[in-house]
């Protein structure tokens, strides 16, 4: 079951990604820069692609660049970041990324994350492991936090209160080291290749995680999510089975 989506999803991956390449690798056209956002022509390009390759599947499709009045991540859905890095690419720095995955039941049924500037695809499928290349890849076992390195950020939608960038530096102070790229779904990726050991976010939205959060099971990782600020934002930490109730 779902095998016929998940070949769909990373042939337009890669199709979506070499449409990037082409047309906006070295400028994205930026429309509006509003707070902690920005949103680019290069975005509803990559939107508009993907929307129109999945939607003969009749799946209902949620989409960072969508306009939705309500989301139940227990639904049967695709959940999409056309591109997950936006600024990254904007300014040519090289983590940013195609991603796509499925969702039955509040689970993820398969992940797929097209990395823009590598082209390295990260995939998963349930029950079939996890892969980088179509090679498998699993989890670090680093077992102890202050042995252990933290892939975070600040989302756009995260509290900025000084309160909460105390809470957020007494937190990280626990880690031998941090890394912030400023894409979930890459750290997410690099976290279940081993390159990191944590991913740590509050109030990401679901499509920044979705992709990434099928790829950590099945590299035989653990995530925990729960709801954040509002419908579609989550307060996510994944890690190996043994370090993810230390986080």
């Amino acid at each position: 079951m779902f095998i016929k989506e998940f070949e769909l999803a990373k042939s337009v991956a890669a199709k979506t990604a070499k449409m990037l390449q082409k047309i906006y690798i070295s400028d994205v056209k930026i429309i509006s820069s509003k707070g902690k956002d920005i949103k680019t022509e290069a975005d509803y390009a990559a939107h508009k692609l993907i929307i129109d390759s999945l939607s003969h599947t009749d799946i209902p499709i949620v989409s960072e660049e969508g306009d939705y009045q309500e989301f139940n991540i227990h639904d049967s859905q695709w959940i999409i970041d056309p591109i997950d890095g936006t600024y990254n690419l904007s300014r040519g720095f090289s983590e940013a990324a195609v991603s796509i995955s499925l969702w039955d039941g509040g689970l993820p049924v398969f992940g797929v994350i097209h990395h823009l500037f590598s082209n390295d695809i990260f995939t998963s499928f349930k029950n079939h492991g996890a892969f980088k290349n179509n090679e498998a890849i699993l989890l670090n076992s680093v077992k102890n936090i202050k042995d252990a390195i933290l892939a975070t950020g600040f989302p756009t939608g995260r509290d900025f209160s000084n309160s909460s960038i105390d809470k957020f530096i007494l937190n990280v102070q626990k880690y031998k080291k941090i890394r912030m790229l400023g894409s979930a779904a890459l750290m997410l990726s690099y976290v279940a290749s081993g390159y990191f050991d944590v991913y740590h976010e509050e109030d990401i939205y679901i499509w920044d995680v979705a992709a990434g959060l099928a790829i950590i099971l099945e590299a035989k990782g653990k995530y925990i999510i729960k709801p954040g600020s509002n419908k579609f934002q989550y307060d996510v930490k994944a890690s190996n089975k043994t370090l993810i109730d230390k986080v």
